[in-house]
């Protein structure tokens, strides 16, 4: 006679919490691609950098952005190759230092946000922090507070994800690993080339499987030079000079050289005009 085993009621409610559990681990997973697990041979925290784009409407302030990463517009200007007084312009590529630790195994950049109206951790994450975060993480982060109901003026805690170089990197000379959100129109060549990275250790370190909108990491040996615009679009008045001189001097270059050319050619001519009346002379 068969005989039906029926799980007991911490069996399924077992069950039910890996089910739920993976599921969670899962979407993790799908809103990052890369691993940002901690390696072993890595130190326990470092400092490092994530990057951040200037939007309007209220973002084009390096105040704003400072404020946000709780760090000085100094800090963030310096790495990013501008003046502190700069005016940003939509779409400048900004580098803010961070200090990125482990946090049960997995790498992360701890940064205190005040939660304000209509606040949600979807809009914090994708709208503030760019998805260098997710609202996965927040919620993990801040176990204390119900997502759905968020008080006003309550500290949370945004999770951005980084990484600090492995052992191994580190004797590659690899100092950073800058956290970079992926957008639908880059692709390794254009990224590598901005940020003065291998494209090789980038395809090592990176997943860029349907990558778009999601954190990667760009290894870098030094600290990149970012190629700034200023506001107005043209080059910036430090480069102006430099410019101004190589003209002028070309315009010169070329008006001496028309010079001399016409003088040439005007002495050939006489020659040559002298060469006619002297022949005709002798006939």
């Amino acid at each position: 006679m068969a005989v039906l085993f029926l799980p007991s009621s911490s069996q399924c409610l077992f069950l039910a919490l890996m089910l739920f559990l993976t599921n969670i681990s899962a979407q993790i997973q799908q809103l990052s691609r890369t691993n940002f697990t901690c390696p072993v041979d890595s130190p326990p925290s470092c400092e490092t950098y994530v990057t951040y784009i200037a939007q309007s409407p209220n973002f084009l302030s390096l105040t704003n952005i400072s404020n946000l990463f709780d760090i000085s517009s100094l800090s963030i200007s310096k790495a990013s190759n501008i003046d502190e007084d700069s005016k940003l312009i939509p779409n400048q590529v900004l580098l803010v230092p961070v200090t990125c630790g482990c946090t049960e195994n997995r790498s992360f950049a701890n940064i205190s946000y005040s939660i304000k109206t209509d606040d949600y951790y979807k809009l914090i994450s994708a709208t503030l922090f760019q998805n260098l975060t997710n609202y996965l993480e927040m919620e993990d982060a801040n176990p204390s507070l119900n997502p759905n109901l968020l008080p006003l003026d309550a500290k949370v805690v945004a999770p951005l994800f980084c990484r600090c170089p492995s052992k191994n990197q580190l004797n590659k000379g690899i100092k950073y690993l800058i956290t970079y959100v992926w957008e639908a129109n880059d692709n390794v060549t254009i990224v590598s080339s901005k940020f003065s990275a291998s494209q090789g250790d980038m395809l090592t370190q990176n997943n860029f499987t349907d990558a778009a909108n999601l954190p990667i990491l760009i290894p870098v040996t030094n600290l990149p030079k970012l190629d700034q615009p200023s506001p107005s679009g043209s080059i910036s008045s430090s480069k102006k000079l430099p410019v101004i001189i190589g003209i002028s001097l070309g315009s010169a270059f070329f008006i001496v050289v028309l010079t001399l050319s016409l003088v040439y050619v005007y002495c050939l001519k006489m020659k040559r005009l002298n060469r006619s009346t002297s022949l005709a002379e002798t006939a």
